[in-house]
C-alpha cells in the first residue's frame, strides 16, 4: 500500500513538474487587441491552422514574444509582410510566424527580446501568429498573455 502511495505521488509531482516546464506566458504582440477569427482552410478537409488573429485599432506597432533571433522576412501578395523568429525556451526550438504587417522594423539574423518592436500594421488590420514547437504547431492561445483579450478562449 505504502509503495502505490509513493508511486502515486512520485508520478503526479512529475506530472505536475511536467506540466508547469512546458508552460510559459508570452507577451501579447499587439496591445489592446480582440481576437479574430482565422481564416477559413481553401480546402475544406484541411485541419484548421493553430494560429491566432489579432486586431488592433489603436496599437499598429507589432512587438516579438519573444527573445530570439530573426530567420526570415518575406512580402507576399496574399499575407502581406511576416517575420519568423527563433526562440529558445525552456531548452526547447520554438518558431513564430508573424503574417499581415505592412512595413517591417527587423531584418534576418536581428536579435529581438520579448516587447522588441518588429513590424507596423494599418489601425483595424489583422495580424496572424502561428507557433511551432520545432516542426510541429502548437496553439499560441495558450501561451499568449494578452491581458484579457484571449478571454473565452
Amino acid at each position: 500500500m505504502k509503495v502505490k502511495v509513493t508511486l502515486l505521488a512520485l508520478f503526479a509531482g512529475f506530472s505536475f513538474a511536467r506540466a508547469q516546464q512546458n508552460s510559459f506566458p508570452l507577451p501579447c504582440p499587439l496591445e489592446d487587441a480582440t481576437v479574430v477569427p482565422p481564416p477559413k482552410n481553401a480546402v475544406k478537409f484541411d485541419e484548421p491552422d493553430l494560429c491566432v488573429v489579432l486586431m488592433s485599432i489603436p496599437d499598429t506597432v507589432v512587438k516579438s514574444v519573444g527573445t530570439g533571433r530573426i530567420t526570415n522576412t518575406e512580402n507576399t501578395e496574399e499575407s502581406g509582410m511576416g517575420v519568423v523568429l527563433f526562440a529558445k525556451i525552456n531548452g526547447k526550438d520554438f518558431y513564430f510566424w508573424y503574417t499581415g504587417m505592412n512595413k517591417l522594423l527587423v531584418k534576418r539574423n536581428d536579435v529581438v527580446k520579448p516587447g522588441t518592436p518588429i513590424g507596423y500594421i494599418s489601425p483595424g488590420s489583422k495580424i496572424e501568429l502561428t507557433m511551432y514547437e520545432f516542426e510541429t504547431p502548437v496553439d499560441p492561445i495558450k501561451f499568449l498573455s494578452c491581458k484579457g483579450v484571449l478571454k473565452g478562449f
